[in-house]
């Protein structure tokens, strides 16, 4: 997985369960064109749309100031559209960015920088956008737009609070001022419009509620849009059963099982002639070199012999150079040209590797090749806490190009397979309890803490907190709040 640091902007469209409601071709054809604006902007200011689910939109950007600046293009620009719609029929982002962490897993984001971005998303105005202050940091003087302080805010399933600024858009001279939860009138309506809500909702009201019959307009009407705003379509899958591989990845360095250095047992020789070069096999016995005592007749020759069948790996021998027995060796031989994968291994997979487990090692730049492990040490580093492990390399073909020592290359050991509970890889938020993956149910959504196993593809083994029968959300789970009421959609197979 890779990690890296990103400007993300989250968005959605305020109301737009009461749009498709109201009109769905309508609703349809606005959102259709609201998102050619949001990809248009994305694009021009150097970043890209990694995530879609219904109305709702996820973008990073390399930039802060660039994505800020994109959020503030996309809003002015389906302001002026808007212009002549009625209110009602109005297409309205609500914005959230952060800068932040997040992890790629085959072109999606995941993690907190993301996450945070969704929920200041669920907070900010229709039209608005809200910031955390790490982003506020990187843009503040660059952009020439106004900010208002709403602080610390704590916000759903993130472990810290959050500070918060808002943008004040074009045309709000009042900025925010007036909207921040909990200090103001409209804050103090909305609150009792919600309860007034579920009060007709328990009496047995909420079908009028609904259609509108019993909204006065003003705070009521708004409070009204939001019960049906709730309604957020979000792309599901069904868990299903799927058996995964059990393997233990290793990486290393090829090296010769043994590698026997040859020198002169004589001093006083120098290298007459060379006959053996690097990467040549050679025989047990053969002459690698002829060696002569300087000024001595060209009869009196000693041949330098291999003393064991093997690969050249070294040859250091020159015409002309000395031969020094206590000097660096001439040649270097991997005796039965046999090699293995020199690698380290956590003291959780140390625990689960044996003598004898079929492995698959590749080395770089090279084709796979068969391998078995050979030795597990049970001694580890006490620094980096990593234990030796030796895999032998198999030949298939005695054709074949002998592996370069020395050189670098990943294994994978085999340990069978395990079956169980699968869901996609992307469905697994990672939340400050833990693993979570989010349930649709009856119309709504559950987090489930979840406990994860084995990995395959895109799936991900789910050890416990599902089981087969569960409607997991596929793609969308950093956009929701538990207990969100949410429209199903069977994603694309």
């Amino acid at each position: 997985m890779k990690r890296t640091i990103a400007a993300i902007l989250a968005a959605d469209v305020a109301g737009y369960s009461r749009l498709v409601a109201e009109d769905e071709e309508d609703a349809l054809a606005r959102l259709a064109a609201a998102k050619a604006v949001f990809r248009e902007a994305v694009d021009r200011f150097g970043g890209r749309v990694f995530n879609t689910a219904g109305d709702a939109i996820l973008a990073e950007f390399p930039s802060a100031v660039e994505a800020l600046r994109a959020a503030l293009a996309i809003q002015g620009t389906l302001g002026d559209q808007d212009q002549g719609a009625p209110p009602e029929r109005r297409v309205r982002f609500r914005m959230g960015l952060n800068l932040g962490d997040v992890v790629e897993v085959d072109g999606d984001l995941l993690g907190d920088g993301v996450n945070i971005a969704a929920r200041l998303e669920g907070i900010a105005d229709p039209g608005g956008i809200c910031l955390s202050r790490s982003l506020h940091e990187a843009v503040s003087g660059k952009v020439r737009v106004t900010f208002r302080d709403a602080g610390a805010r704590r916000l759903k399933n993130i472990p810290r609070p959050v500070h918060v600024f808002r943008v004040v858009m074009p045309g709000d001279p009042a900025g925010a001022a007036a909207r921040e939860p909990g200090r103001s009138a409209r804050a103090r309506a909305a609150r009792w419009g919600t309860l007034a809500a579920a009060l007709l909702i328990a009496l047995g009201l909420g079908g009028l509620w609904r259609a509108g019959y019993l909204t006065g307009g003003g705070e009521t009407a708004a409070v009204a849009e939001g019960v049906r705003d709730d309604l957020i379509a979000v792309s599901v899958v069904r868990a299903r059963r799927a058996c995964f591989p059990d393997e233990i990845r290793l990486t290393g360095v090829v090296v010769p099982r043994r590698a026997v250095d040859v020198r002169p047992e004589v001093e006083g020789l120098n290298v007459a002639r060379v006959t053996t070069a690097a990467l040549e096999s050679v025989r047990e016995g053969q002459v690698l070199a002829e060696l002569r005592r300087p000024g001595e007749a060209d009869g009196r020759r000693v041949d330098l012999r291999s003393p064991v069948a093997g690969l050249v790996l070294r040859a250091e021998a020159r015409p002309g150079a000395p031969a020094a027995a206590a000097a660096a060796p001439l040649f270097q031989i991997a005796e039965g040209a046999t090699f293995e994968l020199e690698a380290q291994a956590p003291l959780a997979a140390l625990d689960r590797l044996a003598a004898g487990q079929d492995a698959t090692v590749t080395p770089l730049g090279g084709p796979p090749g068969r391998a078995r492990v050979r030795f597990v040490a049970r001694d580890v580093d006490p620094a980096t806490q990593l234990g030796r492990v030796r895999l032998a390399l198999v030949a298939d073909d005695a054709s074949a190009a002998a592996p370069r020592a020395g050189g670098f290359a990943s294994a994978v050991v085999s340990l069978g397979e395990r079956c169980g509970v699968a869901v996609p890889f992307s469905a697994v938020s990672r939340e400050a309890e833990g693993p979570v993956v989010y349930v649709a149910s009856n119309g709504r959504v559950e987090a489930r803490p979840v406990t994860v196993g084995l990995g395959s593809g895109r799936d991900v083994e789910i050890r416990s907190g599902l089981d087969e029968r569960d409607t997991v959300v596929a793609r969308a789970g950093a956009f929701l709040r538990e207990g969100d009421a949410v429209r199903p959609v069977a994603a694309a197979p």
